[in-house]
């Protein structure tokens, strides 16, 4: 007898109906998915732009690095997993510097400097312009199709961001010590990647079994 059918015994013992379908719900669950973890070595780690006569602080590690499953070929993981998502324009710096979202979400893009800003892109999947506007004034965009969005302001050549817009919600930005965990990943064989900054640094390969940890560690 394995240490889950025993601990199913002592739930069932132990717990009233309702408590006792939520939780065996839970562990079978874990139990059918896997984790992905790992750590960011950064040998390079370079500070990116910041903007002419600006107190803007640097960017943090979480704010310009993302590790993240390129594709799982399942619509089904991003139909639930939509959701609202924000890139700010501040300190005149869009932060953070790169943003995962899954494809449906809605990102808003707030003001919060004393100027105008506009945000645009012309990246062929997902091309818009919101225009120009004011401190205090907030516009959206929803993300309709998969692909990396390049961001930019047409007022200040300086600003830039990328947005992720994936086909799944299996991704995570490291702490800032370079951990990074992506957690309840269904099993299969995937391709893990990590963006760094402006672009794809490295991409590989990773096997993930259901209720086991799957470790990845990326040095730049």
């Amino acid at each position: 007898m394995n240490s889950l059918q025993i601990l199913k015994i002592f739930l069932f013992i132990g717990l009233v109906s309702g408590e006792r379908e939520n939780l065996l719900a839970q562990l079978e669950n874990s139990s059918s998915v896997g984790r992905i973890e790992g750590k960011l070595t950064l040998k390079n780690r370079d500070e990116e732009d910041i903007p002419p006569s600006s107190a803007a602080q640097p960017y943090t590690l979480s704010e310009k690095a993302v590790v993240y499953i390129e594709t799982t070929g399942n619509k089904q993981h991003s139909q639930s997993a939509a959701k609202n998502s924000r890139l700010d324009q501040k300190e005149g710096m869009f932060r953070p510097l790169v943003l995962p979202i899954v494809v449906g979400s809605t990102v808003d893009f707030p003001n919060n400097d004393g100027v105008f800003h506009n945000v645009f892109s012309y990246s062929k999947s997902n091309k818009f312009d919101l225009g120009r506007y004011p401190k205090g004034e907030t516009r959206q965009n929803t993300f309709d199709t998969p692909g990396v969005v390049s961001v930019y302001c047409d007022i200040h050549a300086y600003m830039y961001a990328t947005i992720l817009v994936l086909d799944n919600p299996f991704y995570a930005s490291p702490d800032e010590d370079g951990n990074y965990v992506i957690d309840n990943v269904p099993p299969g064989t995937y391709q893990l990647a990590f963006w760094y900054g402006k672009e794809k640094v490295d991409s590989r390969a990773v096997i993930v079994s259901g209720g086991k940890v799957s470790v990845v560690d990326f040095v730049y």
